[in-house]
């Protein structure tokens, strides 16, 4: 199955190991976001690169490998996320709502204090926001 460009800018990380370039025009589209899949996996912009200058088998495969370590750093997450819910329900918290609130909470304390912008910040990016399937 050959993955699309809009499967990938869309996140759609569990194909993307099959993704390829075949037309100028799927080549030029990918140039517009390949950036940005770099800095999901980075952290920052990539620099250096003349994308423009590389064949299609080429760009195929720089996303192809960004595609998989994207899909390896997702991974760790849930493994991470589960670890901390796991060690806050350890310690008395009696469901996961509770834990994710709690997770919250500790994150609010040691990153913002006391601040205020901790309470809109928490609710749009925190551990209950995100709502981490931990299955």
């Amino acid at each position: 199955m050959e993955v699309t460009t809009s499967q990938l800018k869309t996140k759609d990380m569990s194909t993307t190991s099959n993704f390829s370039i075949t037309t100028q025009s799927q080549f030029d589209e990918a140039l517009m976001w390949v950036s940005d899949l770099f800095k999901d996996v980075n952290g920052f912009r990539p620099r250096g690169y003349n994308f423009h200058n590389w064949s299609f088998q080429e760009l195929t495969d720089f996303i192809n490998d960004l595609s998989d370590v994207a899909e390896k750093q997702e991974a760790d997450e849930r493994e991470w996320a589960k670890k901390a819910v796991d060690s806050v329900m350890s310690v008395g918290a009696d469901c996961k709502e509770t834990a994710l609130r709690w997770l919250d909470q500790a994150d609010a304390y040691f990153m913002y204090g006391d601040d205020e912008f901790y309470e809109d910040h928490i609710e749009k990016y925190g551990w209950v926001a995100k709502r981490f399937e931990l299955s």
